[in-house]
Protein backbone atom coordinates (compact mmCIF):
# COMPACT_ATOMS: atom_id res chain seq x y z
CA UNK A 1 0.00 0.00 0.00
CA UNK A 2 2.85 2.41 0.76
CA UNK A 3 4.03 1.96 -2.81
CA UNK A 4 0.58 2.88 -4.13
CA UNK A 5 0.40 5.97 -1.91
CA UNK A 6 3.85 7.01 -3.09
CA UNK A 7 2.75 6.66 -6.74
CA UNK A 8 -0.43 8.61 -6.05
CA UNK A 9 1.49 11.44 -4.36
CA UNK A 10 3.92 11.51 -7.28
CA UNK A 11 1.06 11.81 -9.81
CA UNK A 12 -0.65 14.59 -7.84
CA UNK A 13 2.67 16.43 -7.62
CA UNK A 14 3.27 16.17 -11.38
CA UNK A 15 -0.28 16.70 -12.62
CA UNK A 16 -1.58 19.36 -10.25
CA UNK A 17 1.52 20.86 -8.61
CA UNK A 18 0.69 19.58 -5.14
CA UNK A 19 3.39 20.18 -2.55
CA UNK A 20 4.80 17.30 -0.53
CA UNK A 21 5.54 17.55 3.18
CA UNK A 22 6.95 15.12 5.74
CA UNK A 23 4.96 14.79 8.96
CA UNK A 24 5.77 13.27 12.33
CA UNK A 25 4.48 9.79 13.11
CA UNK A 26 0.85 10.03 14.28
CA UNK A 27 -1.69 7.41 15.41
CA UNK A 28 -3.97 6.40 12.57
CA UNK A 29 -1.71 7.81 9.85
CA UNK A 30 -0.17 5.22 7.51
CA UNK A 31 2.25 7.41 5.53
CA UNK A 32 4.74 9.97 6.78
CA UNK A 33 4.21 11.96 3.55
CA UNK A 34 1.31 14.35 3.22
CA UNK A 35 0.37 16.66 0.32
CA UNK A 36 -1.13 20.09 0.15
CA UNK A 37 -2.19 22.83 -2.24
CA UNK A 38 -3.47 26.35 -1.84
CA UNK A 39 -7.19 27.10 -2.02
CA UNK A 40 -7.53 30.87 -1.87
CA UNK A 41 -5.99 32.02 1.40
CA UNK A 42 -6.05 28.55 2.97
CA UNK A 43 -4.17 25.30 2.48
CA UNK A 44 -5.81 21.95 1.76
CA UNK A 45 -3.65 19.39 3.58
CA UNK A 46 -4.27 15.72 2.83
CA UNK A 47 -2.86 12.85 4.88
CA UNK A 48 -3.33 9.10 4.47
CA UNK A 49 -4.89 6.50 6.79
CA UNK A 50 -5.69 2.83 6.29
CA UNK A 51 -9.08 1.42 7.13
CA UNK A 52 -7.75 -0.62 10.07
CA UNK A 53 -6.49 2.36 12.07
CA UNK A 54 -8.07 5.50 10.61
CA UNK A 55 -10.31 5.94 13.68
CA UNK A 56 -7.22 6.35 15.88
CA UNK A 57 -6.28 9.80 14.62
CA UNK A 58 -6.23 12.77 16.98
CA UNK A 59 -7.12 15.73 14.79
CA UNK A 60 -5.75 18.29 17.25
CA UNK A 61 -2.33 16.62 17.29
CA UNK A 62 -2.19 16.40 13.51
CA UNK A 63 -3.18 20.05 13.17
CA UNK A 64 -0.51 21.03 15.74
CA UNK A 65 2.08 19.06 13.74
CA UNK A 66 1.23 20.88 10.52
CA UNK A 67 1.15 24.28 12.21
CA UNK A 68 4.76 23.70 13.25
CA UNK A 69 5.70 22.83 9.67
CA UNK A 70 3.63 25.55 7.98
CA UNK A 71 3.35 28.39 10.51
CA UNK A 72 0.91 31.21 9.93
CA UNK A 73 -1.26 29.36 7.40
CA UNK A 74 -5.01 28.72 7.53
CA UNK A 75 -5.54 24.99 7.04
CA UNK A 76 -8.22 22.49 6.14
CA UNK A 77 -7.40 18.86 6.94
CA UNK A 78 -8.52 16.09 4.59
CA UNK A 79 -8.14 12.47 5.66
CA UNK A 80 -7.69 10.08 2.72
CA UNK A 81 -8.82 6.66 3.92
CA UNK A 82 -7.42 3.70 1.99
CA UNK A 83 -9.77 0.71 2.03
CA UNK A 84 -8.80 -2.17 -0.25
CA UNK A 85 -12.11 -3.98 0.24
CA UNK A 86 -14.60 -1.12 0.03
CA UNK A 87 -17.15 -1.09 -2.76
CA UNK A 88 -18.92 1.90 -4.31
CA UNK A 89 -20.94 3.62 -1.61
CA UNK A 90 -24.68 3.14 -1.72
CA UNK A 91 -25.34 6.77 -0.87
CA UNK A 92 -23.44 8.26 -3.78
CA UNK A 93 -20.48 10.52 -3.17
CA UNK A 94 -21.09 11.17 0.52
CA UNK A 95 -19.50 8.57 2.82
CA UNK A 96 -20.86 10.15 6.00
CA UNK A 97 -23.34 7.34 6.69
CA UNK A 98 -20.69 4.66 6.23
CA UNK A 99 -17.50 6.08 7.76
CA UNK A 100 -16.63 8.11 10.82
CA UNK A 101 -16.11 11.78 9.97
CA UNK A 102 -14.02 13.77 12.44
CA UNK A 103 -14.75 17.39 13.35
CA UNK A 104 -12.44 19.85 11.56
CA UNK A 105 -11.53 17.11 9.07
CA UNK A 106 -12.92 16.20 5.63
CA UNK A 107 -12.78 12.65 4.25
CA UNK A 108 -11.99 11.04 0.89
CA UNK A 109 -12.31 7.27 0.52
CA UNK A 110 -10.23 5.39 -2.05
CA UNK A 111 -9.79 1.74 -3.01
CA UNK A 112 -6.35 1.00 -4.55
CA UNK A 113 -7.49 -2.41 -5.81
CA UNK A 114 -10.31 -0.85 -7.82
CA UNK A 115 -8.10 2.19 -8.47
CA UNK A 116 -11.05 4.47 -7.75
CA UNK A 117 -12.30 7.20 -5.44
CA UNK A 118 -15.39 5.71 -3.79
CA UNK A 119 -16.68 8.72 -1.91
CA UNK A 120 -15.97 12.05 -0.29
CA UNK A 121 -17.50 14.72 1.87
CA UNK A 122 -19.19 17.48 -0.11
CA UNK A 123 -16.60 20.18 0.63
CA UNK A 124 -13.76 18.33 -1.10
CA UNK A 125 -15.39 17.08 -4.31
CA UNK A 126 -12.94 19.00 -6.51
CA UNK A 127 -9.96 17.50 -4.69
CA UNK A 128 -11.53 14.05 -4.96
CA UNK A 129 -11.85 14.50 -8.73
CA UNK A 130 -8.16 15.40 -8.98
CA UNK A 131 -7.25 12.32 -6.96
CA UNK A 132 -9.46 10.21 -9.23
CA UNK A 133 -7.65 11.57 -12.30
CA UNK A 134 -4.28 10.85 -10.73
CA UNK A 135 -5.40 7.30 -9.91
CA UNK A 136 -6.41 6.79 -13.52
CA UNK A 137 -2.86 7.66 -14.58
CA UNK A 138 -1.56 5.04 -12.17
CA UNK A 139 -4.04 2.56 -13.67
CA UNK A 140 -2.93 3.36 -17.22
CA UNK A 141 0.71 2.78 -16.34
CA UNK A 142 -0.08 -0.51 -14.62
CA UNK A 143 -2.48 -1.82 -17.26
CA UNK A 144 0.04 -1.64 -20.08
CA UNK A 145 2.53 -3.74 -18.16
CA UNK A 146 6.08 -3.28 -16.95
CA UNK A 147 7.52 -2.90 -20.45
CA UNK A 148 5.66 0.35 -21.05
CA UNK A 149 6.56 1.55 -17.57
CA UNK A 150 10.24 1.01 -18.30
CA UNK A 151 9.97 2.77 -21.66
CA UNK A 152 8.23 5.74 -20.01
CA UNK A 153 10.95 5.87 -17.34
CA UNK A 154 13.69 5.78 -19.99
CA UNK A 155 11.99 8.59 -21.92
CA UNK A 156 11.88 10.76 -18.80
CA UNK A 157 15.59 10.12 -18.14
CA UNK A 158 16.84 9.90 -21.72
CA UNK A 159 19.70 12.39 -21.22
CA UNK A 160 21.09 10.33 -18.33
CA UNK A 161 20.95 7.15 -20.41
CA UNK A 162 22.66 8.89 -23.34
CA UNK A 163 25.49 10.11 -21.09
CA UNK A 164 25.89 6.63 -19.56
CA UNK A 165 25.98 5.11 -23.06
CA UNK A 166 28.66 7.58 -24.21
CA UNK A 167 30.78 6.74 -21.18
CA UNK A 168 30.45 3.00 -21.79
CA UNK A 169 31.22 3.33 -25.52
CA UNK A 170 34.27 5.46 -24.73
CA UNK A 171 35.47 2.82 -22.28
CA UNK A 172 35.04 0.08 -24.90
CA UNK A 173 37.29 2.06 -27.27
CA UNK A 174 39.77 2.69 -24.44
CA UNK A 175 39.90 -0.98 -23.49
CA UNK A 176 40.38 -1.99 -27.14
CA UNK A 177 43.43 0.25 -27.56
CA UNK A 178 44.68 -0.73 -24.09
CA UNK A 179 44.34 -4.43 -24.86
CA UNK A 180 42.77 -4.90 -21.43
CA UNK A 181 39.10 -4.74 -20.48
CA UNK A 182 39.78 -4.33 -16.74
CA UNK A 183 42.36 -1.52 -16.68
CA UNK A 184 43.06 1.37 -19.05
CA UNK A 185 46.57 2.09 -20.31
CA UNK A 186 47.80 5.50 -19.16
CA UNK A 187 49.20 6.42 -22.57
CA UNK A 188 45.87 5.55 -24.19
CA UNK A 189 44.03 7.75 -21.68
CA UNK A 190 46.38 10.65 -22.45
CA UNK A 191 45.94 10.11 -26.18
CA UNK A 192 42.14 10.09 -25.83
CA UNK A 193 41.93 13.31 -23.80
CA UNK A 194 42.80 12.81 -20.13
CA UNK A 195 43.37 15.88 -17.95
CA UNK A 196 47.11 16.57 -18.22
CA UNK A 197 48.08 19.98 -16.85
CA UNK A 198 51.04 20.60 -19.14
CA UNK A 199 49.00 19.80 -22.25
CA UNK A 200 46.10 22.00 -21.12
CA UNK A 201 48.56 24.82 -20.42
CA UNK A 202 49.87 24.42 -23.98
CA UNK A 203 46.38 25.09 -25.37
CA UNK A 204 44.60 21.71 -25.37
CA UNK A 205 41.63 23.06 -23.43
CA UNK A 206 39.30 20.39 -24.83
CA UNK A 207 40.80 18.03 -22.23
CA UNK A 208 38.76 19.81 -19.56
CA UNK A 209 35.74 18.28 -21.31
CA UNK A 210 36.97 14.98 -22.74
CA UNK A 211 38.40 13.71 -19.45
CA UNK A 212 34.81 13.43 -18.15
CA UNK A 213 34.16 10.46 -20.45
CA UNK A 214 37.33 8.48 -19.68
CA UNK A 215 37.79 5.94 -16.88
CA UNK A 216 40.83 4.22 -15.45
CA UNK A 217 39.26 0.78 -15.13
CA UNK A 218 36.04 -1.19 -15.26
CA UNK A 219 35.38 -0.78 -11.51
CA UNK A 220 35.92 2.97 -11.82
CA UNK A 221 33.42 3.01 -14.69
CA UNK A 222 30.86 0.82 -12.89
CA UNK A 223 30.88 2.89 -9.69
CA UNK A 224 30.54 6.17 -11.59
CA UNK A 225 27.80 4.92 -13.90
CA UNK A 226 25.77 3.56 -11.00
CA UNK A 227 26.12 6.91 -9.20
CA UNK A 228 25.21 8.75 -12.41
CA UNK A 229 22.11 6.60 -12.83
CA UNK A 230 20.92 7.32 -9.28
CA UNK A 231 21.66 11.05 -9.25
CA UNK A 232 21.14 11.77 -12.94
CA UNK A 233 17.62 10.37 -13.19
CA UNK A 234 16.63 12.35 -10.08
CA UNK A 235 18.07 15.69 -11.23
CA UNK A 236 16.75 15.24 -14.78
CA UNK A 237 13.21 14.81 -13.44
CA UNK A 238 13.52 17.76 -11.06
CA UNK A 239 15.13 20.34 -13.35
CA UNK A 240 14.27 19.08 -16.84
CA UNK A 241 16.57 18.02 -19.64
CA UNK A 242 18.08 21.36 -20.67
CA UNK A 243 18.97 22.52 -17.17
CA UNK A 244 20.23 19.04 -16.36
CA UNK A 245 22.65 19.11 -19.31
CA UNK A 246 23.88 22.56 -18.24
CA UNK A 247 24.35 21.46 -14.62
CA UNK A 248 26.15 18.26 -15.57
CA UNK A 249 28.65 19.67 -18.06
CA UNK A 250 29.32 22.97 -16.30
CA UNK A 251 29.99 21.02 -13.09
CA UNK A 252 32.29 18.65 -14.98
CA UNK A 253 34.30 21.45 -16.57
CA UNK A 254 34.63 23.34 -13.27
CA UNK A 255 35.74 20.07 -11.69
CA UNK A 256 38.46 19.69 -14.32
CA UNK A 257 39.52 23.32 -13.86
CA UNK A 258 39.82 22.87 -10.07
CA UNK A 259 41.86 19.74 -10.60
CA UNK A 260 44.08 21.51 -13.11
CA UNK A 261 44.77 24.38 -10.68
CA UNK A 262 45.22 22.40 -7.47
CA UNK A 263 46.39 18.92 -8.53
CA UNK A 264 49.36 18.03 -10.78
CA UNK A 265 48.14 14.45 -11.33
CA UNK A 266 46.67 13.10 -14.55
CA UNK A 267 42.93 12.75 -14.02
CA UNK A 268 39.94 11.08 -15.69
CA UNK A 269 36.35 10.21 -14.74
CA UNK A 270 32.76 11.43 -14.51
CA UNK A 271 32.81 11.78 -10.72
CA UNK A 272 33.36 15.56 -10.78
CA UNK A 273 30.16 16.05 -12.80
CA UNK A 274 28.36 13.59 -10.51
CA UNK A 275 29.41 15.65 -7.50
CA UNK A 276 27.84 18.57 -9.35
CA UNK A 277 24.56 16.66 -9.41
CA UNK A 278 24.90 16.14 -5.66
CA UNK A 279 25.34 19.89 -5.32
CA UNK A 280 22.22 20.46 -7.42
CA UNK A 281 20.23 18.08 -5.21
CA UNK A 282 21.38 20.00 -2.14
CA UNK A 283 20.19 23.30 -3.66
CA UNK A 284 16.84 21.68 -4.46
CA UNK A 285 16.51 20.23 -0.95
CA UNK A 286 17.25 23.57 0.72
CA UNK A 287 14.90 25.46 -1.59
CA UNK A 288 12.07 22.97 -0.96
CA UNK A 289 12.86 22.27 2.69
CA UNK A 290 9.25 22.66 3.78
CA UNK A 291 8.05 20.20 1.16
CA UNK A 292 10.75 17.50 1.30
CA UNK A 293 11.41 17.57 5.04
CA UNK A 294 14.60 17.81 7.05
CA UNK A 295 15.31 14.08 6.70
CA UNK A 296 15.88 14.46 2.96
CA UNK A 297 18.29 17.37 3.51
CA UNK A 298 20.22 15.41 6.16
CA UNK A 299 20.53 12.42 3.81
CA UNK A 300 21.90 14.56 0.98
CA UNK A 301 24.41 16.23 3.33
CA UNK A 302 25.46 12.83 4.66
CA UNK A 303 26.07 11.43 1.16
CA UNK A 304 28.15 14.48 0.17
CA UNK A 305 30.25 14.47 3.35
CA UNK A 306 30.82 10.70 3.26
CA UNK A 307 31.92 10.79 -0.40
CA UNK A 308 34.33 13.65 0.27
CA UNK A 309 35.75 11.85 3.32
CA UNK A 310 36.20 8.64 1.35
CA UNK A 311 37.92 10.59 -1.42
CA UNK A 312 40.39 12.21 0.97
CA UNK A 313 41.18 8.89 2.66
CA UNK A 314 41.79 6.83 -0.51
CA UNK A 315 44.87 7.13 -2.70
CA UNK A 316 44.71 8.20 -6.38
CA UNK A 317 41.36 9.98 -6.01
CA UNK A 318 41.02 13.45 -7.52
CA UNK A 319 39.67 15.17 -4.41
CA UNK A 320 40.03 18.67 -5.85
CA UNK A 321 38.05 17.57 -8.88
CA UNK A 322 35.26 16.32 -6.61
CA UNK A 323 35.26 19.53 -4.60
CA UNK A 324 35.25 21.63 -7.77
CA UNK A 325 32.35 19.64 -9.18
CA UNK A 326 30.37 20.11 -5.97
CA UNK A 327 30.99 23.86 -5.94
CA UNK A 328 30.20 24.05 -9.66
CA UNK A 329 26.93 22.15 -9.23
CA UNK A 330 25.79 24.33 -6.34
CA UNK A 331 26.75 27.54 -8.16
CA UNK A 332 25.22 26.80 -11.56
CA UNK A 333 22.01 25.40 -10.03
CA UNK A 334 21.64 28.51 -7.86
CA UNK A 335 22.16 30.73 -10.93
CA UNK A 336 19.64 28.77 -12.99
CA UNK A 337 17.08 29.13 -10.20
CA UNK A 338 17.71 32.87 -10.06
CA UNK A 339 17.20 33.17 -13.84
CA UNK A 340 13.59 31.91 -13.68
Amino acid sequence: MNSYIKDLIDKLYKLYDFNIIEMDQQPGVCSRWAIYNRDGDALNIMFFSDIESYRDIVVENIMYNFRKLLPGEDMRLIQIVVDKNADILQNGSNPQLNYKIYPQCELILINPNLNRVLGCTNAVRNLAEQIAQAMQHIGLNNSYGSGVGRREEMTKSIVTYVIITLNIMTYIVTSYFSGNIFDSNLNVLIFMGAKVNSLIDSGQYYRLFTCMFLHAGIIHLAVNMYSLYIMGTFIEKIYGKIKYVIIYFVSGIISSAFSCVFSPSISVGASGAIFGLLGASLVFALKMKRQVGRGFIVNIMFVIIMNLMIGFSVANVDNFGHLGGLIGGISITWLLDKMK
